[in-house]
């Protein structure tokens, strides 16, 4: 629950805080004019967390039930942590905080740099635990990162290492609150035929035709080179459901928009 109180005076803004946590509201955010005593005197005696942040908004506090949710990533291969930590920032609040434990300082840090992309801001960071607090939209929006990425595979089931990658970080971009589309074409399309990618394993993943499948799930549209593909004889009768022919229109246009981020396999 959000609520502006910035034309408030601290006594009123106490009286009207203490009345929303007595109907039972667990996660509230104030924007004070200025931290307030009374308010966090409130916030103690309901047994909640004051957490004041000063913004451009005014002072904006979050209110919360004590103690904060830990996620221990340690020994999660990439691009687990990601993911992991992104899907349980999606079903927060804004205002709530997680903690993230790893004994890998690199992922403290892949995460940190993640954070604006997963509507977070780091609040606390050692080389062992990170702190993250999930915001609002409107400072999601201050983030001018690109919203939608286009991962471009040409490399086909003769590259596993690249096939994988395409999948992988398509998951990870999901995570993160991304749009993500697939485009094959050349050597790509062979991923695209039915059981062509049934008989590449990594030993750390899923085979990678399941792993196309979970992406398709989620969501992830994919797009077959119509050249490559008549080149190959692939057709819509011997490819993978969830995959479409398009042109080279559909593919320039993908390329052209700057919306999106382009990655290459």
């Amino acid at each position: 629950m959000k609520l502006n109180l910035r034309g408030v005076n601290r006594y009123a803004a106490a009286i009207i805080t203490d009345n929303i946590l007595k109907n039972g509201v667990q996660n509230l955010q104030l924007i004070l004019k200025e931290d307030s005593e009374e308010v966090r005197r409130v916030a103690e005696k309901h047994h909640m967390e004051y957490s004041p942040r000063e913004t451009e908004k005014g002072m904006v506090v979050n209110i919360s039930p004590q103690g904060i949710e830990e996620i221990d990533v340690t020994g999660e291969t990439c691009p687990g942590p990601i993911i992991i930590v992104g899907d349980r920032l999606s079903s927060m609040e804004p205002g709530m905080r997680i903690k993230i434990k790893s004994e890998n300082s690199d992922v403290i840090d892949d995460l940190a740099l993640s954070a604006p992309e997963m509507k977070a801001e780091v609040i606390e960071k050692s080389s062992s635990h990170l702190i993250l607090e999930k915001t609002d939209v409107s400072r999601e929006r201050e983030f001018t990162g690109k919203d939608k990425v286009l991962v471009v595979q040409s490399n086909g089931t003769g590259n596993a290492e690249r096939a994988y990658a395409t999948f992988i970080f398509s998951k990870a971009a999901l995570s993160m609150g991304k749009d993500v589309t697939i485009f094959l074409l050349m050597d790509g399309v062979s991923i695209a035929r039915k059981g062509g990618a049934a008989a590449v394993k990594h030993p750390a993943f899923p085979r990678l035709d399941e792993l196309m499948a979970e992406v398709i799930e989620m969501g992830v549209k994919i797009y077959v080179c119509e050249m490559s593909a008549q080149f190959r004889g692939l057709r819509e009768d011997n490819m993978v459901e969830g995959c479409k022919i398009a042109g080279a229109a559909t593919f320039i246009t993908l390329l052209s928009d700057p919306s999106y981020a382009v990655v290459n396999f």
